[in-house]
This record gives structure tokens, C-alpha cells and sequence, in this order.
């Protein structure tokens, strides 16, 4: 049995050498059909540490993504990703000459994200808008 305090990337690297300490008894019998699945476990081993290995490779990728979607956070680990960064330049889509840049970004349900938009003068004052209502312009 595996060791249950083990992070369930150790587990995964444990079954994995399991599979190729089994895998070498197997192939030293001789029994013909034992000899013939030394392969599919030594592949097996070799698929769990690549996943294992590709698993800590994204998450390194996505804690930097975090991070410099809003480096203030004190965790990146808490961060989401959106599109509409802080300092990204935005016009409503029902009224484009409406532009004005993200100051703020908080999702209240996993469904509706919103953004704090500081609209340019003389337009409206600045308030929440849902992401579904916004573009992002390409001018600064």
C-alpha cells in the first residue's frame, strides 16, 4: 500500500516505479505470457511520470501567468485569469465611443465577471461593468 501522507504527485511516481520493479520480476520468468506484458506496464510507468512531469511544467506556467495578471496579489495561487487586466484599454460594445481603461477586476459568480472602468471624459462616471458588455480597444 502506498503511504497516504504522500502528495499524490509522490503517489503517482511510486505506482510508477511499482509498475517497473513488476515489470523486471515479470520479465525474468518463463512464462511467455507473463514476458509479453512487461511492455504495457513499462509503458504505463513511462505515461504516469510524463504526466507527472508535464503536470508541474503547467502549473509553473499558470502561477506565472497568475502573476502577471495582477502582480499586486499576495498569492498567485487566488488569482483568475481574465482578459481584461488592470490598465487594459475598453469601450462598451453597445456604445464604442465610450472607452475607458480597467482600474479594478472581481468575479461575484463563477458565470458573471466584472471590471472597474474609469471612463474617458466627458462620458459617464466611472462604475462596475460586466465583461460580456466591454471590447478591448487597441489604442492607448
Amino acid at each position: 500500500m502506498i503511504n497516504p501522507t504522500l502528495t499524490l504527485k509522490d503517489k503517482a511516481l511510486a505506482g510508477a516505479m511499482f509498475l517497473r520493479n513488476y515489470a523486471a520480476m515479470m520479465a525474468d520468468t518463463d512464462n511467455p505470457m507473463m514476458v509479453l506484458s512487461v511492455e504495457p506496464h513499462l509503458i504505463a510507468a513511462d505515461a504516469i511520470e510524463q504526466v507527472v512531469q508535464e503536470n508541474t511544467c503547467l502549473r509553473n506556467q499558470l502561477a506565472t501567468l497568475q502573476t502577471a495578471a495582477d502582480p499586486a496579489k499576495e498569492s498567485a495561487e487566488h488569482t483568475c485569469h481574465t482578459t481584461f487586466i488592470k490598465g487594459t484599454r475598453v469601450c462598451l460594445k453597445n456604445s464604442p465611443q465610450q472607452r475607458g481603461t480597467v482600474v479594478d477586476t472581481r468575479t461575484s459568480s463563477p458565470a458573471i465577471d466584472r471590471v472597474f472602468v474609469r471612463f474617458d471624459p466627458p462620458f459617464e462616471e466611472d462604475r462596475w461593468v460586466k465583461t460580456r458588455n466591454l471590447e478591448i480597444t487597441p489604442d492607448k
